[in-house]
């Protein structure tokens, strides 16, 4: 009996010892925020090195998510699911995982609870959490029943006691981080919402840290700081250009969060905190790419827009990468099928193009087949899907030739004008005189007589399985050539004298 009565006021010594302090965390903001999709599956998952508030974007109710305890995330009935330590919630909208910066330990509820004035299940009720709420830990205290039981004070200063069995006590960090399925780890906050019928992360955080993570993946760490800082005002300058949801794959940047991040690149980053790239006052969507191959691209003659004048053709002879020169060979079953022919009964019987840029970039390209004809004319992305590899991989670029051998027993067309012969590539459509009247030519198929006897319009034998292409540079070669932004800061340029070259009149200045 002496001992319980001990027990007891030891309890009530501890309970006057709980204090009604805020909490001292700070929850991150990001003046420049950036969102990027970091995955995107059915079932979903993130580890988290630190406590996040987690905010249900349906009811905006406030919650706490526990660190290194894994968080999975379902996309079920048209509905977010979240679970962890044995509790789960549904939105409709999602949720938002707000990053806190701090050194504070927290109690986080696995279950519901009610908060009681002392450390046993006797006491009255203080009040009564939900699992997935938090308070701050005070204290915590081990009763003559040996539970562990923790002395808290919520948000609201109200001071309680709960037993351990339905708390975790995890911990504010500074610096939180959280990681993907993929073991990639990113800095900032994320949100989880409906994506079709996946669950898509996205990463939020600030654009200068999310930078750190662009840098190193679309340029080499071990590269010229000038280079790397050119690298960071593009990059920079691109990202600010654009809205919404970012991809982390070369569709916008190549983005690996923290996991990727390297010092060299970092300090590219920070040296040039803030710096974009101006034309006119006005923001430049900065393109960039891998390699020229010796000369960049007008934008007007790639990409079938109106000339820009910071995206001018511009020397690059400098440049020294892998893409200077580069061969590789198409099956011509893969044109016949890109250019909606039978693969299995057609044959290829030439393959034209049409040079239209002013370096030569291939603008249109025609192929005749023993039924026909087609051309088909774009933009350089366009151009380049029309010849996949055995891996079915588009072109580097669109500035190549190619090597091609015609068929056996086919023969060159042309037809006789007042003022010359023009050149033909079939007879297909065509009215000719005949024996019997005038007929057209169903097919580009038909014997002619010439001076040197009856000659085919088709191939005989040895159709070629393959077209052999050779180009120069490595992407759509509008703006900066990573490569070619290398070699000029190995030669002694400066990032701004880089920058300034291949983005004819710009200004670089504070965002």
């Amino acid at each position: 009996m002496k001992k319980k009565i001990i027990t007891i006021l030891s309890v009530a010594v501890l309970s006057l010892l709980t204090t009604n302090s805020a909490f001292a965390f700070t929850q991150e903001n990001y003046a420049k925020e950036v969102k990027v999709e970091v995955h995107n599956t059915f079932s979903t998952s993130l580890h988290l090195t630190g406590i996040y508030k987690l905010e249900n974007l349906t009811t905006k109710e406030m919650f706490y998510a526990l660190p290194n305890t894994p968080i999975t995330f379902s996309q079920v009935n048209g509905e977010i699911s979240i679970y962890q330590a044995g509790a789960s919630m549904y939105s409709a909208n999602g949720f938002a995982l707000h990053a806190l910066s701090g050194n504070e330990k927290m109690v986080v509820f696995t279950s519901g609870v009610d908060g009681k004035k002392g450390a046993s299940a006797d006491y009255e009720v203080v009040n009564s959490y939900r699992a997935f709420q938090g308070a701050y830990l005070v204290n915590e205290f081990t009763n003559a029943n040996g539970e562990l039981w923790y002395s808290i004070t919520d948000e609201q200063g109200v001071s309680s006691w709960v037993p351990a069995t339905s708390a975790t006590v995890g911990a504010v960090v500074t610096g939180p981080l959280g990681k993907t399925p993929n073991g990639t780890q990113y800095r900032g906050s994320f949100s989880v919402v409906k994506s079709g019928t996946n669950a898509q992360i996205v990463n939020r955080l600030d654009l200068e840290n999310y930078l750190k993570g662009v840098v190193p993946n679309e340029s080499y760490a071990s590269w010229h700081q000038e280079a790397l800082k050119a690298q960071a005002v593009t990059a920079r300058s691109f990202t600010l250009s654009k809205a919404g949801i970012l991809s982390s794959t070369t569709k916008d940047q190549m983005y690996k969060g923290y996991t990727s991040e390297k010092a060299s690149t970092n300090s590219a980053v920070e040296a040039t905190n803030g710096l974009v790239l101006k034309s006119g006052g006005k923001l430049v969507e900065a393109f960039y790419y891998a390699a020229s191959g010796g000369r960049t691209a007008n934008i007007s003659e790639v990409w079938n827009s109106t000339q820009v004048p910071h995206y001018v053709s511009v020397d690059d002879s400098i440049e020294k990468s892998p893409y200077d020169n580069w061969s590789v060979s198409i099956p011509a079953a893969n044109i016949l099928t890109k250019f909606g022919f039978n693969a299995s009964t057609d044959m290829l019987l030439d393959v034209k193009l049409t040079k239209g840029g002013s370096n030569g970039e291939v603008t249109a390209v025609t192929v005749v087949t023993s039924t026909g004809e087609k051309t088909i004319n774009g933009n350089e992305s366009i151009i380049r899907g029309l010849f996949l590899d055995a891996n079915k991989a588009s072109l580097k670029s669109n500035w190549f030739d190619i090597s091609f051998t015609k068929p056996t027993g086919t023969t060159d067309l042309a037809v006789q004008q007042v003022n010359g012969s023009t050149p033909i590539t079939s007879l297909t459509g065509m009215s000719v005189q005949t024996s019997a009247g005038v007929e057209t030519i169903s097919s580009g198929s038909a014997m002619i007589q010439t001076k040197d006897g009856v000659a085919s319009t088709t191939a005989t034998t040895g159709a070629p399985s393959s077209v052999t292409v050779n180009g120069k540079g490595y992407g759509h070669r509008i703006g900066m050539s990573q490569w070619g932004a290398k070699a000029r800061a190995d030669a002694g340029w400066t990032y701004d004298r880089i920058l300034k070259h291949y983005y004819q009149g710009v200004t670089i200045e504070k965002q």
